[in-house]
């Protein structure tokens, strides 16, 4: 049997004592503002350019962290570093955000979607929510505004007069504009705030997953459709268990508030959420040596992506935080035995026995992949918000009197 108080600990350790240390220490650009993308094993800095999205993460991951879990003047003024970077040099003069900035925040390539928008805007309301500086919400709100019209002018184009080269939806896209969504709850009146949740709530669960298959895809057409394609095939393991986590956000929230607006998100849902966890778990465990492979392609065809069995710790992190709260909300047996599977193997591997901070991406072998902590498209926001969460929902769990083996076995969820 677990002891959750005892995992807890173990969690909160992790996310002091490795994780948070190796930030603070090491990504502060003290020179130019922000934060260094690229980080050695060390923490050495890896010169290059700095991406709006992964500023945005750690500076929402930091204020996050000191109005969630314990509000030490550090965090905030590390998230602050980076907020005042995105407040003079993310946006262009409509407050749209650039997609990629230099080391002294001059714009070098536009955004690809919206996805460092709404980035920005959870940092902006976060820090709000550390502060209560009204100029954080202000800009909070006109990022958002920005991102609702122009996203909803884009795909009512698309639906009207398609492109002339075929286009893609990228799950990553709508994930983090859910997220946003929900940030900024107290910021918007109540109805306008219940029609944008509600329209990508609809997104997600209704254009993203395939009815057919039940199955949450990466990448679809701009109209929804099915794209035959290896990429069109892939099921992102890291991204079906962010959204998984986010979704029993949303349900958790509704509970919390008895807010109606979640309809959407019913016991029912919740069971799919599971069923989404569980197929992970199933299919992306690397029996030869352990650990989640990274893809899998859904209709059972050979995956082409060479880096598809790299073990990477956001991906496991994810998956550690979305199958407890899958059996906080279901007791469902098998997701607590895929917790305990998953977390003896990502505190076997992941954290670095030799200095601060966690290995990000690990082979077949156990061995790191590359001799970084971070990189421009991964750096500590999925790290420190699970281990956070996860190390708060331990104690509120309840043991099983069995633990289940894990198996394809049927999904049961309490009423």
């Amino acid at each position: 049997m677990l002891d959750f108080q005892k995992l807890s600990a173990q969690y909160q350790q992790a996310l002091l004592r490795q994780v948070v240390p190796f930030w603070l220490k090491h990504s502060q650009d003290a020179q130019c503002g922000g934060y260094f993308d690229a980080l050695t094993a060390t923490g050495g800095v890896i010169e290059g350019d700095k991406s709006v999205a992964a500023q945005a993460q750690q500076t929402l991951a930091f204020s996050w962290l000191y109005t969630t879990f314990d509000g030490q003047t550090a965090w905030l003024d590390h998230a602050r570093n980076g907020a005042m970077f995105l407040s003079q040099f993310a946006h262009d003069d409509q407050i749209h955000c650039y997609g990629q900035l230099d080391r002294r925040g001059r714009p070098v390539a536009p955004a690809a979607d919206f996805t460092p928008d709404a980035y920005v805007v959870m940092a902006y309301v976060q820090l709000f929510r550390a502060t209560g500086e009204d100029d954080w919400a202000m800009l909070a709100k006109q990022t958002f505004s920005s991102i609702h019209q122009r996203r909803g002018i884009n795909l009512q184009t698309h639906a009207i007069s398609p492109e002339k080269y075929r286009q893609s939806r990228h799950l990553a896209e709508a994930l983090t504009i859910l997220k946003a969504t929900v940030a900024m709850q107290p910021l918007l009146e109540e109805e306008s705030w219940k029609q944008s949740l509600d329209a990508i709530l609809q997104e997600i669960m209704h254009e993203f997953v395939d009815r057919r298959t039940d199955t949450l895809r990466e990448y679809i057409l701009t109209d929804g459709g099915f794209l035959n394609t290896p990429e069109g095939r892939r099921l992102n393991v890291g991204l079906t268990f962010q959204a998984a986590n986010y979704l029993l956000d949303v349900y958790t929230e509704s509970i919390r508030s008895k807010n109606a607006v979640t309809g959407l998100i019913t016991r029912k849902v919740i069971s799919q959420v599971v069923a989404w966890c569980q197929q992970m778990c199933e299919q992306a465990w690397d029996e030869t040596t352990a650990g989640l492979n990274q893809y899998i392609d859904f209709k059972g065809q050979p995956i082409v992506f060479p880096e598809s069995q790299q073990k990477w710790a956001w991906v496991h992190a994810e998956a550690l935080s979305a199958l407890l709260k899958c059996y906080h909300h279901t007791h469902n047996a098998d997701c607590l035995t895929w917790f305990q599977r998953i977390h003896d193997y990502t505190f076997q591997y992941f954290p670095d026995p030799k200095t601060t901070g966690w290995h990000l991406v690990i082979d077949t072998q156990g061995q790191p992949s590359i001799p970084v902590k971070a990189i421009p498209t991964v750096g500590c926001y999925s790290l420190i918000r699970c281990l956070t969460e996860t190390a708060k929902l331990l104690p509120t769990c309840e043991p099983l009197k069995a633990t289940a083996q894990p198996g394809r076995s049927r999904i049961s969820v309490n009423s």
